[in-house]
């Protein structure tokens, strides 16, 4: 199906990656159906020629409003993007300190960093798991069975590189391994219903707070990833391109990440 009848949801979509792409698809010629905490994405939707609203990908209640005005309005979900933002909110939401500066020690190992893992209390591992893999499940629930009827539909998650090389700079960041054995599971189970899923693993991007000698120090391709990259990285995924990809983590970080 030509990429203009098709239909995707973005979460999470009022900045950053969800905003890009919810462009990038936007370009692609799909309709849209964004959602963010703030409701800033009813702007872009409104913009791009989408449908907005303000919700949270950690209630049950917002996902299936999203999901049921996206059928009403289009009759169909082709696509979906689970976006949630950084998960440093959950960690601001209970007044604890985030993580220090980047530098490439850190990136690497620093002997000197001092991780505060048994410092963080359980409603923040809950927090951190409500919103980076229960979101997934949450959405999943309500999609699927009318991408099954369908014929198929793609999944992607926005995952993190800090699931492929845990450091103690991302000290909850290896939760997004148990996004990535969903997302196995998930490809298993409906794969034959024509249904794929992958996981984009975004690595420095230009809205990171890194200067370039530290940049240069880190990362093969010594710069930043655009948000535009990532974006069209997750439209490739989404599209028929991608037909034969499923359940794969797919690092976009230039080189950053020493895992194989």
């Amino acid at each position: 199906m030509p990429a203009a009848q098709r239909v995707a949801i973005v979460t999470a979509a009022s900045k950053g990656i969800g905003e890009a792409c919810a462009r990038e698809l936007a370009g692609c010629g799909y309709k849209l159906a964004l959602i963010s905490p703030s409701g800033a994405c009813e702007k872009l939707a409104k913009e791009l020629g989408g449908i907005g609203f303000a919700g949270s990908v950690t209630e049950e209640a917002d996902i299936k409003r999203l999901v049921e005005a996206t059928l009403a309005k289009w009759g169909r979900i082709d696509a979906v993007v689970n976006n949630s933002g950084r998960h440093a909110s959950v960690f601001k939401e209970h007044g604890f300190e985030g993580r220090s500066a980047l530098t490439a020690a850190r990136l690497s190992y620093d002997p000197d960093f001092e991780s505060n893992l048994l410092e963080i209390p359980d409603a923040i591992w809950h927090g951190v798991l409500d919103l980076i893999v229960l979101n997934v499940v949450r959405m999943c629930r309500h999609v699927t069975p009318h991408m099954i009827k369908q014929g198929g539909g793609a999944i992607v998650n926005i995952s993190g590189m800090e699931a492929a090389q845990p450091r103690v700079l991302y000290t909850t960041g290896p939760v997004r391994l148990a996004l990535h054995g969903i997302t196995k599971i998930y490809s298993d189970r409906y794969g034959k219903c024509g249904i794929r899923m992958n996981n984009v693993l975004p690595g420095i991007v230009e809205n990171a707070e890194m200067d370039a000698e530290e940049i240069r120090k880190a990362i093969p391709i010594p710069r930043r990833g655009t948000l535009a990259e990532m974006a069209k990285t997750v439209a490739f995924l989404l599209s028929e391109d991608a037909g034969y990809i499923t359940g794969q983590q797919i690092l976009v970080d230039g080189g950053l990440n020493r895992s194989i």
